[in-house]
């Protein structure tokens, strides 16, 4: 018996999250499912108001966190080809 265990904690913010396109390509998804996902996960910027002032835009592709609906989908996701993996490995044995 084998055992795979992941800290989560800290696994969505550390992605790349131009991986997600790839491996949604590479599985057959619809290309506006990959388009869906890179333009949300991908190069996005926010700037916050607060009375009279405006902040600079800045960066914020930390991906989405552990309480979103998003997260177990996207999990399972990036996880997949590594799971393909290691079922191909065990075919083979």
């Amino acid at each position: 018996m084998s055992t795979l265990a992941f800290d989560v904690v800290q696994f969505f913010p550390s992605l790349n999250y131009c991986l997600i396109p790839l491996i949604l390509d590479k599985a057959g998804f619809n290309p506006r499912i990959s388009s869906f996902f890179s333009d949300y996960l991908v190069s996005r910027k926010t700037q916050y108001l607060w009375n009279n002032f405006l902040s600079p835009f800045f960066n914020v592709d930390v991906g989405v966190g552990q309480g979103s609906a998003l997260f177990p989908i996207l999990l399972a996701l990036y996880l997949s080809p590594l799971f393909h993996i290691f079922l191909k490995n065990k075919q083979k044995t």
